[in-house]
């Protein structure tokens, strides 16, 4: 009994602190890397989105953009953790909660001159959400509770997200 005690605090600092990096990370991206007095607006949507399919580099075309697949993957941890602490497990609620994040974040970025204010960066960060969305569905039809489902997310996000911690750690000492 104890050891399943000792257990659940360790998945629990697992999934607190995976999610606590995940959201350190997200803010950095989205606040403190575009660098301040760099505003603009697109409200044409697709535009950006468009642009940044195939396109060349100067060495080879490439099918997709960092930039688009930076704006799905980003927010596809968004998805999940908003299933986790959806009480109702309401996949509609959690999605409109993620639109209503992202048109938050371009409103901050343009009222604070952080960067490209763009309705495709909600586009693709709600379809990243939504897709969160459909792994935590998957997940829960796989581990059948809530809690089992949280303590898969809490695994799988320390698998991927310990290696981008120490990534994230060096590259912060090696330009620091």
């Amino acid at each position: 009994m104890t050891n399943n005690k000792g257990r659940s605090k360790v998945l629990n600092c697992m999934f607190w602190g995976m999610f606590i990096f995940y959201l350190f990370m997200a803010l950095d991206i989205l606040f403190l890397r575009s660098g301040l007095n760099n505003s603009s607006i697109n409200l044409i949507p697709f535009k950006s989105i468009s642009e940044g399919i195939n396109v060349y580099d100067g060495i080879r075309y490439k099918l997709v953009s960092p930039q688009v697949w930076g704006n799905v993957l980003m927010f596809v941890p968004a998805g999940v953790y908003m299933m986790i602490f959806n009480k109702k497990d309401s996949r509609f609620k959690a999605f409109i909660s993620i639109v209503i994040i992202s048109v938050f974040i371009e409103t901050i970025q343009y009222v604070l001159a952080g960067g490209v204010t763009d309705i495709d960066d909600v586009i693709l960060n709600s379809f990243g959400g939504l897709i969160g969305i459909i792994i935590y569905s998957l997940l829960k039809m796989i581990f059948k509770t809530q809690e089992r489902t949280k303590t898969a997310v809490a695994w799988v996000s320390s698998i991927v997200g310990v290696p981008v911690l120490i990534i994230a750690i060096i590259i912060f000492y090696v330009n620091f």
